[in-house]
């Protein structure tokens, strides 16, 4: 399998020996490697922070054109603790103002955020900041959320925003949130150039353009790239072709950690709105493609498996995240005999080519789409990783009840449906009406006749005492 592409970056461009030692307490992995997915954070005990696996740590702050006027203050707040590798002034169109807004802030685009009431719609200025000695910490974020946290960017941000007054500056929490942010104002051309930038003064730049991928993709390359850097996705099947073709449904069926961020990073808008919130479309090349978009925790599949699937992931052409191979096959074997009323006939062979190379007996091989041959892998596989089959939240995912039933290993959550009548029959059962009912002596003595006939007429009624 390829390896992702790398982005062509250089050093900070730091020689000191300060610089020099800090860097060595930094990471291995060049960051141009990034991937989302491979983010990990280890415990330096010794410093009492929280240090990641890649060899430099970039943030950015924005100060949003409410906030212009504290510029020169700003930048040197910055400057007390960080590098400044760019400043860059971004001027989004109009028109497209509040979709940009939407989309970096990973938000479903209904053309409604109040963000630029909030904090300006003119220009504004986009600083890319080194930490030479990057330490991190848990912090809470404005959603509430609790992640570690580059803790001079905080301080900075706190300093920042006191002086310029509330959400007029933002800024990244961590390197992740770096990359979503930086490739979608700058785009991975941009971005390279910024990073591989190691002159003393910063680069700059007047850029006159919306956020990636405003009107449309060029094709699926620009797509997929952007998605590599900012998304933890996976395309779960019949990605062969990506990303220079498309099958003809036009469809691409995607896992992701987040829904509707990736939604927001693919410029796509749902299709059915105040619906389930599955299926979104955006422009490539000029025309529709859409994005049946499953999230980790949806019941697509069990939420642990979903979570390992994501980051077990592997890469098709450099470009596109798809399983590792045993997850491609057990998932479309899952899709194709859970999932579906039968088999589509591109399915099969596909199944029996992907079981041969995880290692399944040939005999298997061949008949991996026969109910009992199927229901015996999976209900195996399923059970040996402590993964159940849970009940979907989308109502439009079909469940093969008659198949599942062969599964005898596998923990199966109840369909909604078996559900409701559980819970109707429980609450009959503890009703008032049946409470009378039990203690009824007249309705007990007609049911022990009613009981007694029947054991009569089924021959079970001899030797019972």
């Amino acid at each position: 399998m390829p390896e992702p592409r790398t982005l062509d970056v250089g050093t900070s461009g730091v020689g000191t020996t300060d610089g020099a030692s800090a860097a060595t307490r930094r990471g291995t992995t060049p960051v141009g490697e990034f991937s989302p997915s491979d983010l990990a954070y280890a415990q330096d005990v010794a410093r009492g922070t929280f240090v990641h696996q890649y060899d430099r740590d970039l943030q950015l702050v924005v100060i949003w054109s409410a906030a212009r006027e504290h510029e020169a203050e700003v930048l040197g707040i910055l400057r007390r603790e960080l590098r400044v590798l760019a400043e860059i002034e971004v001027r989004w169109s109009p028109d497209e103002v509040v979709t940009n807004f939407e989309r970096l802030y990973g938000q479903e685009l209904w053309g409604t955020s109040p963000k630029p009431l909030e904090v300006g719609a003119g220009p504004f200025l986009l600083v890319v900041v080194e930490d030479l000695d990057p330490r991190y910490g848990y912090g809470q974020n404005v959603t509430g959320y609790v992640e570690l946290t580059n803790l001079a960017v905080a301080r900075a941000k706190a300093a920042a925003r006191s002086l310029a007054g509330g959400y007029r500056i933002h800024s990244s929490n961590n390197i992740r949130e770096f990359f979503h942010d930086a490739t979608l104002v700058l785009g991975e051309e941009r971005l390279r150039a910024v990073l591989a930038h190691t002159a003393d003064e910063p680069y700059r730049e007047v850029v006159t353009e919306d956020v990636v991928g405003s009107g449309g993709w060029r094709d699926l390359t620009e797509l997929f790239d952007v998605l590599r850097l900012t998304s933890e996705y996976v395309v779960l099947r019949n990605a062969d072709d990506l990303p220079t073709g498309l099958e003809d449904d036009r469809e691409i069926d995607v896992l992701a950690r987040d829904r509707t961020d990736l939604a927001a990073v693919a410029g796509a808008r749902p299709l059915d709105p105040g619906g389930d919130g599955v299926q979104h479309a955006c422009l490539v090349a000029g025309e529709q493609v859409v994005l049946d978009v499953r999230e980790v925790g949806d019941g697509y599949l069990d939420r642990r498996w979903q979570d390992e699937l994501l980051r077990r992931r592997t890469w098709h052409a450099g470009r596109v995240a798809v399983p590792r191979t045993d997850d491609h096959f057990f998932s479309l074997l899952y899709h194709a005999k859970v999932q579906k009323p039968r088999v589509k006939p591109v399915y099969a062979p596909r199944l029996q080519g992907l079981a041969r190379t995880v290692g399944l007996p040939e005999d298997v091989a061949a008949r991996i789409t026969d109910d009992d041959v199927a229901a015996s892998v999976l209900d195996g596989f399923l059970s040996a990783h402590g993964y159940g089959l849970p009940r979907s939240e989308d109502a439009g995912v079909h469940r093969n009840d008659a198949f599942v039933e062969r599964f005898r290993l596998t923990t199966v959550e109840p369909t909604a449906l078996a559900l409701a009548r559980t819970e109707l029959w429980e609450a009959a059962r503890r009703s008032r009406v049946a409470e009378v009912a039990a203690r009824s002596s007249a309705l007990r003595r007609v049911f022990r006749g009613f009981r007694s006939l029947v054991r009569r007429v089924t021959g079970r009624g001899a030797g019972d005492g």
